[in-house]
């Protein structure tokens, strides 16, 4: 019996041997989050179990596994260790990464209390008042460990990346232990075999537990504290401004943006009225596109987003307010527009001008040429306006008959006077909601392209594809060049291949207005395959 007593206790001192190779395996690491923490962890239990073993070997009276401190000795060392393994899961999550001197000595400070009861239990082992202060130190671990393994066990849960077992198996590193060694209390109910039992048992579950999470789930090489930080992150490094008001409009929180363009710090900022930092109320940033905003570099134009903050009830608390400075695009939109209603109507006013003088020129060749060339620019700018006006201009879409959209943009191309002949498929009833005008200016495009490029024959058809139609314009001419179709895929005119026109922008800008897709098929010709969702179901909501 003897032997299988100290066969057990051995057994258990190499699980904490165990222990703390593994956790010289995990100092040797690269440094990671949370790495010098869980090697304390492990060490301080692992000597703690090693302790335990060599006390339980020692044959005197009252010192072995026999006397009555011999039980509590792996308690002591995981009360210890439960303060290293706390930091760990503060700093493993994500949720704590830099625990300060400060923030460290207030978590310790409990910790003194069983230090000090250690230390004087020989001399008055009956101290109602360091009991006490046992007992509630006893309690603020257990807290910290239910604490820290709910910290894990929830990170995981929420990191798709993370295995919820990875989370489940370094919290049960702690918790398992103190459950088995607490059976071996009060100790004069168990005999020796039955303690060491106990003992090897505790040990073994604490150093299974942590072999798993490093072995089977990689503890640190993927953790849950990417969540965590990057979430953080999304919110603090971002350009935009993003505060937090209450239902009083009082500012709660900002981050770090709007601290540094408003020129406020975080004491400033909390509980001011939000009219006082932005000059706007949470009614007006709802109520308006943009607004103007006094900053650090100046009067700036932002783009505000409102939304809610409610409680489960539905009881309304605030809300979360996120401001883009748009002004770059402000000013841009702004020399765009002045920039083409002022060139179209100088084109067309100078166009007019110079074909009212080539009419009366007695050069009939030159002043055909001039006349030529006065009709292009004109076309040049018709096109352009119609460019504008579907992507510019505010169109709700609607129900419409995509075959009979593509019949009138088959006319509009001028189909009937071409020299090649046309052919229009398209089913009885083809209604999908969309926008019209982009529809009729995407067809017209390719319709026009084919018409000009085509040798004998030109086919549009449209068919029927799931939650939607596929609108074809087919012609046999010798097919777009492939620099023109690089430059429109790229999004950018090159600056030494121009390409014929605004005839393939136009096409490519309105099926992106229709949330469409466009494909192009250059083999014996050219087919241009445009797909016209179907917006129903949007547009109902």
């Amino acid at each position: 019996m003897a032997s299988l007593v100290s066969a057990l206790v051995v057994l258990g001192g190499l699980g904490g041997c165990t222990l703390c190779w593994l956790g010289y395996r995990v100092h040797r690491l690269s440094p990671r989050l949370g790495r010098g923490a869980f090697t304390l962890f492990a060490g301080t239990l692992g000597v703690g179990c090693l302790a335990t073993a060599l006390v339980g070997l020692v044959p005197a009276a009252g010192v072995g596994i026999g006397g009555a401190i011999w039980p509590q000795l792996p308690v002591w060392f995981w009360l210890f260790a439960t303060y290293p393994w706390f930091l760990f899961t503060l700093q493993y999550t994500g949720t704590r990464i830099d625990v300060g001197g400060r923030t460290a000595g207030l978590l310790a400070l409990p910790y003194a209390f069983v230090a000090l009861q250690l230390a004087l239990s020989p001399v008055d082992s009956g101290n109602a008042v360091l009991s006490s202060l046992g007992s509630v130190t006893f309690i603020y671990t257990v807290a910290l460990v239910a604490g820290g393994s709910y910290l894990l066990c929830q990170s995981a849960s929420a990191a798709g990346h993370v295995s919820l077992g990875q989370g489940v198996s370094i919290a049960a590193a702690p918790v398992l232990p103190l459950v088995v060694w607490n059976t071996m209390t009060p100790p004069a109910e168990m005999a020796p075999g039955g303690r060491a039992a106990v003992f090897a048992a505790g040990t073994g579950v604490t150093t299974l537990a942590v072999a798993v999470a490093l072995a089977r789930y990689d503890l640190f090489g993927t953790t849950p504290a990417i969540g965590t930080l990057g979430k953080r992150g999304l919110v603090e490094e971002t350009d935009d401004l993003m505060l937090v008001v209450d239902d009083r409009d009082r500012v709660v929180e900002r981050n770090g943006t709007a601290a540094d363009v408003l020129g406020t710090d975080r004491s400033e900022a909390a509980g001011s009225p939000l009219t006082e930092l932005l000059g706007h109320s949470t009614e007006t940033l709802r109520r308006t596109e943009t607004v103007s905003v006094e900053t650090t570099a100046g009067t700036r134009q932002y783009d505000p987003q409102v939304s809610a903050v409610s409680d489960p009830h539905g009881n309304g608390l605030g809300a979360r307010l996120s401001l883009r400075d748009v002004t770059d695009r402000e000013l841009r939109e702004q020399r765009l527009a002045v920039l083409n209603r002022v060139l179209r109507h100088n084109l067309r006013n100078e166009a007019d001008v110079v074909k009212a003088n080539a009419e009366v020129l007695d050069d009939e060749p030159r002043a055909d040429a001039i006349i030529d060339a006065v009709d292009s620019i004109a076309a040049l700018g018709r096109r352009t306006r119609r460019i504008d006006r579907f992507i510019s201009e505010s169109h709700d879409d609607a129900r419409l008959d995509v075959g009979r959209a593509v019949e009138r943009a088959v006319d509009d191309a001028g189909a009937a006077d071409a020299a090649v002949s046309v052919s229009v498929d398209t089913p009885s009833s083809a209604t999908v909601v969309s926008n019209e005008r982009a529809l009729t200016s995407a067809v017209e495009s390719a319709v026009d392209n084919a018409l000009t490029h085509a040798d004998d024959a030109v086919a549009v058809t449209v068919t029927e594809r799931p939650a939607g139609y596929t609108v074809r314009v087919t012609d046999d001419g010798p097919g777009i060049p492939d620099g023109e179709l690089d430059a429109l895929a790229a999004g950018t005119e090159p600056s030494l291949e121009h390409g014929t026109g605004l005839g393939l922008w136009q096409l490519k800008w309105a099926v992106m207005t229709l949330n469409g897709e466009l494909s192009f098929e250059t083999d014996g010709g050219t087919t241009v395959e445009i797909t016209v969702p179907d917006g129903s179901e949007s547009h109902d909501r």
